[in-house]
């Protein structure tokens, strides 16, 4: 019975002198892997956000490419318009 509790206060002391243990490599393992798999998945999302994000800005910026060109086609439409007054003045003349 003593030499029992002599090997379980060899273990413990062991233990908690801080030796390493395949369970305590396990567990260290485990810990690094699901970091890992973490900050994987973490770049994944960050990836699939800027995609977006420039899938976003590039939508705007055509966007905003549509309506400057609108715009320009209204006054050149209205350059025109003035033209054409202008001209048909001239040929009244």
């Amino acid at each position: 019975m003593k030499k029992q509790k002599a090997e379980d206060l060899t273990e413990e002391s062991g233990l908690l002198a801080g030796e390493i243990t395949s369970s305590k490599v396990e567990v260290l393992a485990s810990i690094v892997l699901t970091l890992g798999y973490s900050l994987s998945t973490l770049a994944t999302i960050m990836a699939l956000q800027e995609e977006e994000e420039l899938a976003q800005e590039k939508k705007t910026k055509n966007e905003d490419q549509n309506l400057y060109m609108r715009q320009m086609f209204k006054q050149l439409q209205s350059v025109n318009n003035r033209l054409e007054t202008i001209e048909r003045k001239l040929n009244r003349y």
